[in-house]
């Protein structure tokens, strides 16, 4: 089922910060079951910049669970800890462009604003003990979603300027997949419906940097009987690895293909899904986790 040859790909990019759990789950196939539907190449990459949160041994554990799952990844996996020259030229490229400014702004400072105040876009030279803002302006993203439909939001409003570089020196989350999504290679990126909001942001970089703007779709999210996203910090529990034809026909159920043939492997699972797979017969709305 590797796709060879075609243009472009989807990709799955897994923070390596527990085992993966039914949510995470839903967001590979359903980023799997696109790729090979379109004839692309699905990629794996480790998010893993954040080093305080990262667990020992967690990056393994996603492999075998993929593996288990017959999600079988294109090419070589990578790791944004991998990436660090890239992202040190987009934030050179953002400065060149007078997009940048030092802010020490604590979360307790701003704990009652939904829009950052702009207290600090006055420090455009570098200064200790700063996290690294992006200007944005005016600027207003639109975008047609692949489940949502078409999407627009003004940045001044959702959320304002937004931190490129945190104040401990790592890498922001937005950034850093703005860089790598920003790869001519990543075409498609299918992730849960709780990223959405991180999506203008991204594009807003991408746009900044030149970079490919890629096809998105963001698919619901598994939820607790609170109605809560499952994830792994509110401990959601992880695979169980002894049954992943099971995990995989309630997956498939999730994505609109209730009638997987649950005596197959999951290989021959999935190759039946492909064949049968449509991003518009997904349920609007969030799933109770069983």
């Amino acid at each position: 089922m590797n796709a060879a040859g075609v243009q472009g790909a989807g990709r799955f990019a897994p923070s390596p910060t527990g085992p993966l759990h039914a949510g995470s789950l839903l967001a590979a196939v359903a980023s799997f079951l696109d790729a090979r539907r379109q004839g692309i190449a699905w990629r794996l990459r480790l998010d893993d910049l954040d080093l305080p949160r990262n667990e020992a041994g967690a990056d393994r554990a996603i492999l075998l669970a993929l593996e288990c799952h017959a999600l079988h990844w294109d090419g070589p996996v990578t790791r944004q800890s991998e990436h660090a020259d890239r992202y040190a030229a987009a934030l050179d490229e953002l400065r060149r462009q007078e997009l940048l400014f030092y802010c020490r702004c604590s979360r307790r400072a701003l704990r009652h604003t939904t829009v950052y105040p702009g207290r600090c876009r006055g420090y455009v030279k570098p200064r200790a003990d700063s996290a690294i803002r992006v200007r944005v302006d005016g600027a207003v993203v639109e975008l047609d979603d692949l489940l949502l439909g078409p999407q627009r939001w003004p940045l001044a409003t959702e959320g304002g300027d937004f931190v490129v570089r945190r104040r401990d020196g790592i890498v922001a989350y937005q950034l850093a997949t703005a860089v790598d999504d920003g790869d001519a290679d990543i075409t498609r990126v299918i992730r849960g419906r709780d990223l959405l909001a991180t999506t203008p942001r991204q594009v807003f970089l991408m746009s900044r940097l030149g970079l490919n703007v890629p096809v998105y779709g963001h698919v619901p999210l598994l939820v607790d009987r609170h109605g809560q996203k499952l994830s792994k910090q509110a401990h959601a529990p992880a695979l169980d690895l002894t049954r992943p034809a099971d995990n995989l026909a309630r997956t498939l159920g999730l994505l609109g293909l209730p009638t997987a043939p649950t005596e197959a492997g999951c290989d021959e699972m999935l190759q039946w899904a492909v064949e049968r797979f449509d991003l518009r017969g997904i349920s609007g709305g969030d799933a109770l986790a069983q």
